[in-house]
């Protein structure tokens, strides 16, 4: 379960309790990475600039 954490751009902290965005282990240049993003209706991929904060969390994957 990942909570609708929201995100942050700058000082400013959104959509907290409708949106979850969580940073991948990815990056695609030094200015960008990917992220999940999702809320109750959709989830998607996206990339954002990284100075824009998302989420981490630890994900333990099972085998």
């Amino acid at each position: 379960m990942l909570p609708a954490a929201g995100n942050r751009n700058g000082t400013n902290v959104n959509n907290v309790g409708s949106n979850g965005n969580y940073w991948s282990a990815s990056y695609n240049n030094q200015n960008n990475a990917n992220y999940l993003n999702f809320n109750s209706s959709n989830a998607n991929m996206n990339n954002n600039n990284r100075y824009n904060g998302q989420s981490v969390r630890l994900v333990r994957l099972q085998h």
